[in-house]
C-alpha cells in the first residue's frame, strides 16, 4: 500500500465502520478499511444480541435517538443488498410499572418510532400465549 492516496480511511471494521466503508466505495470514493483485528466484526459488533432498535427508549432529541430510527428504516435495504436475512419481528416491553411503559411510548412518539402501542394483560396473552402472567 505505500505511496497509495485515498480519500477517506475508516478505522475500525465492525458493523459501522464496513458499512461506512461500503458507501464509501459504492459512492465513488477510494477508501481503505482498517482493522487491528485478524478478521471484521471480532469487536462489539461480534457481542451484538442482533436487535435493530427501533428507538423508542432514546431520550428525545438525541442522536442514539435519531440513528437509531433512521438506522432501523434503512435495515431492510441494507440486508438485501448485503444478503443478510432479516426478521421483522417486533418487539415486547413487558412490566407492571404503567408509568415507566408510558414514559416509552411518549419517548417513542417524540423519536417518530411507529406502531407503539401499550397492550392490556389480555390483548398481550393472545399475542403471546405462552407468556407467563
Amino acid at each position: 500500500m505505500k505511496n497509495k492516496v485515498f480519500d477517506i480511511a475508516i478505522f475500525g471494521a465492525g458493523v459501522v465502520g464496513a458499512n461506512i466503508f461500503s458507501d464509501a466505495v459504492n459512492n465513488g470514493y477510494k477508501a481503505v478499511l482498517i482493522e487491528s483485528a485478524p478478521d471484521v466484526a471480532t469487536g462489539a459488533s461480534k457481542a451484538n444480541s442482533g436487535i435493530v432498535h427501533a428507538g423508542f427508549d432514546a431520550k428525545p432529541g438525541t442522536l442514539k435517538a435519531r440513528f437509531n430510527v433512521e438506522g432501523n428504516a434503512i435495515m431492510p435495504v441494507l440486508c438485501a443488498r448485503l444478503h443478510v436475512p432479516l426478521k421483522k419481528c417486533g418487539s415486547f416491553v413487558l412490566g407492571n410499572d404503567l408509568e415507566s411503559l408510558e414514559k416509552l411510548l411518549q419517548q417513542g412518539h417524540a423519536n417518530s418510532v411507529k406502531g407503539l402501542c401499550i397492550l392490556d394483560a389480555n390483548e398481550l396473552i393472545k399475542k403471546i400465549p405462552n407468556l407467563n402472567p
